[in-house]
């Protein structure tokens, strides 16, 4: 199973998650393939030249979102 597909993510998924968004880079394109993969599950994507973040459907263990957004060239966990 893919680690988007958790309902609950463990730091593990997360850092595999990021993993994978640091690979995609700062291109809105590879982003938006990454994001449309049959085992990708996303609650938001946001891909372009300007503004790029990801919003998991799942939650952490203590229950908060999940948002990743490109900073200055480099994923990083928002939320």
């Amino acid at each position: 199973m893919h680690p988007t597909q958790h309902d609950v993510y463990s730091a593990d998924d997360l850092d595999a998650i990021l993993a994978e968004l640091a690979a995609c880079g700062t291109d809105p394109h590879a982003l938006r393939r990454w994001a449309g993969r049959r085992d990708v599950r996303t609650a938001l994507v946001r891909a372009s030249r300007v503004v790029s973040s990801v919003r998991l459907t799942g939650r952490t263990a203590g229950g908060g979102w999940v948002e990743f957004s490109l900073v200055d060239g480099e994923w990083r966990r928002s939320h």
